[in-house]
């Protein structure tokens, strides 16, 4: 499986996809969304550059789409965690293309650590 559609995405997905210029996966989306897609836990590993966003967003956005994960009251049915605030943006402009409705937030918080009084400084 080496091209977006052949994982049987929802119609405006793989058109996002398709006019974000994307026909091709990448190995590791070729490798990662499938077990995705099928409900597995998964960690992965590659360069910058090689699709790792999408490697996981579009099966979370697939999902959400299709309905899993129904929301209750007060809860989110997706958190994604990234280490900076520019990867978090990032990751916000990547499912934004998407164009689903979809409510997604995006919150950062710059954390200093004093390793002298081991409490957060804000």
């Amino acid at each position: 499986m080496t091209k977006f559609a052949d994982l049987d995405l929802r119609a405006p997905i793989l058109r996002a996809v398709e006019e974000s210029g994307y026909e091709t996966m990448t190995p590791i989306q070729s490798k990662a969304i499938p077990k995705v897609l099928e409900g597995k836990d998964l960690i992965a590993v590659a360069q910058t550059g090689t699709g790792k966003t999408a490697a996981f967003s579009l099966p979370i956005i697939q999902l959400l789409v299709n309905g899993e994960g129904k929301r209750k009251p007060k809860t989110a049915r997706s958190l994604i965690l990234a280490p900076t605030r520019e990867l978090a943006l990032q990751i916000e402009e990547n499912i934004y293309i998407i164009k689903l409705p979809l409510f997604l937030a995006v919150f950062h918080k710059s954390l200093r650590l004093n390793l002298y009084h081991k409490e957060p400084i804000f």
